[in-house]
């Protein structure tokens, strides 16, 4: 799973955003939360959950939206978006390995301003980009 998340990561930041990233280790600050989870028909669900940082969001909407006149609403769409682009691809990916309609994704959840030390993940990948830091992970 986490092979395939890191796969729809980079596809996400590098070949849509042309974003250049990098394997990160630590991660601090404000930072913008969602989850969302893939379903499977013969396995448990897995809850994925996203933090960013108001700068990397705001790089985003750059690129995506050309918008500067952001509201507080506007970034709870932003990281919904990004979250059903990034796991939304990891699901077709499962989809495209097991063959059939294994996988479904659910509706996004925006979790705000969060502190993610307080969540466990199973397992999470780090990454920067310039001085901005964001990870992504699931928990079964």
């Amino acid at each position: 799973m986490l092979k395939i998340l890191e796969y729809s990561i980079t596809h996400f930041c590098e070949h849509i955003l042309r974003l250049r990233i990098e394997a990160a280790q630590d991660i601090s600050g404000e930072l913008y939360g969602a989850s969302i989870p893939i379903m499977g028909k013969s396995e448990e669900e897995c809850n994925f959950y996203l933090f960013f940082p108001k700068e990397f969001l705001k790089k985003i909407a750059e690129i995506l939206i050309n918008d500067e006149k952001f509201k507080e609403d506007d970034w709870c769409d932003l990281t919904k978006e990004c979250a059903n682009q990034i796991i939304g691809y990891a699901k077709n990916l499962l989809n495209d390995a097991k063959g059939d309609d294994e996988y479904k994704l659910g509706i996004p959840e925006y979790l705000g301003k969060v502190d993610f030390s307080e969540l466990v993940l199973d397992e999470a990948l780090t990454y920067k980009f310039e001085n901005c830091y964001f990870r992504i992970g699931y928990c079964k």
